[in-house]
């Protein structure tokens, strides 16, 4: 084949309504002839995936190759992904998520103007049709939205770029690995932005490089953004501990909780009082995101007494590479 220049890696698992919209919008990217791209497709064989990257396939003028993935897990399968790509650059895509025409090139022009290996862009939310919610923006950033700055500027410690937009030079995978595999559901990309910054290559944000992340009606369960929440706070501890060390986790841990005691338990009594919804959420949110960076610390300090097992088949956590979850539970 001819040579690529960027390839678009996505995970799809039975989702080929979404898949195929998600596609049909990638086989459309204005690159300005600047490059040249590929989108490969890691999939589980579900049942109409495969027809779908078929016809995708065969109207597309870009090459859309699928990857079948035996073992399921997004991790996993994003590592594939990157595995199997042509390309200098790895775009990372989600399967639920909808492409702007010029989304790929503004990610390539911001890589290129500062010369940055790794980038991330916009992502909105597409609710589902006649929702209404006021979701608050922490209820929104739950949901997958990113920030909103308005001009092209690195990312921050605390803000970094997540793989539902994402671009990176195959050379600093290559530095400084994959996607960490222990982080069953959500967090490998807090994780690996820790590894990229701390390796000094700085990230940029596209305002331009717009996505729309499609929400179905399921997310906006409290179930949802409960178990969102707990992973979110999970993730920041673990890169906190890798990063600062786990005594200096222990105490923004400490903080957390006089956090949540002092005002995020009174927020949450205020908002049922006033009966506002979407005010109890948000303040749920804080103190699932606040018990999820607790307990993250207490089994990494401490894994034989705060092992957890219950919490963590509950909601598929699973401990780091080299430091395997001890088989003495306290439930």
């Amino acid at each position: 084949m001819s040579k690529v220049d960027i390839s678009i890696a996505i995970c799809s698992h039975n989702r080929p309504d979404g898949l195929r919209d998600c596609l049909e919008s990638l086989i459309l990217q204005d690159t300005g002839n600047l490059f040249r791209y590929e989108i490969v497709v890691v999939h589980t064989n579900s049942p109409g995936t495969v027809h779908v990257i078929d016809q995708i396939a065969a109207k597309s003028t870009v090459t859309v190759r699928g990857i079948l993935q035996q073992h399921q897990g997004t991790v996993v399968a994003r590592n594939r992904g990157i595995k199997e790509s042509h390309g200098d650059w790895i775009a990372m895509f989600d399967d639920d998520q909808v492409a702007e025409p010029q989304w790929l090139r503004e990610l390539w022009l911001v890589a290129k103007e500062h010369h940055s290996k790794s980038v991330g862009g916009l992502l909105h939310l597409r609710l589902p049709p006649g929702c209404d919610r006021r979701l608050s923006q922490r209820c929104r950033r739950m949901l997958g939205e990113t920030v909103m700055w308005e001009t092209a500027m690195p990312y921050t410690r605390q803000e970094g770029p997540g793989t539902g937009n994402q671009m990176i030079h195959r050379s600093v995978i290559e530095q400084v690995g994959d996607f960490d595999q222990s982080f069953v559901l959500r967090g490998h990309d807090t994780d690996l932005y820790r590894r990229i910054r701390m390796a000094g290559f700085e990230s940029w944000f596209s305002p331009k490089a717009v996505g729309y992340h499609v929400i179905p009606q399921y997310r906006l369960e409290d179930s949802f953004f409960k178990e969102t929440s707990l992973h979110n706070g999970w993730s920041f501890a673990r890169r906190d501990g890798l990063e600062r060390g786990w005594v200096v986790a222990l105490g923004l841990a400490l903080l957390r909780i006089i956090q949540c005691v002092a005002i995020n338990v009174p927020r949450l009594a205020l908002a049922k009082i006033s009966k506002d919804a979407e005010k109890v959420l948000d303040a749920k949110i804080r103190i699932w995101r606040a018990e999820g960076y607790v307990r993250s610390v207490l089994y990494f300090i401490a894994p034989f007494i705060f092992v957890q097992k219950s919490f963590f088949r509950k909601y598929e956590f699973r401990g780091e590479r080299h430091f395997p979850p001890s088989s003495a539970a306290i439930e």
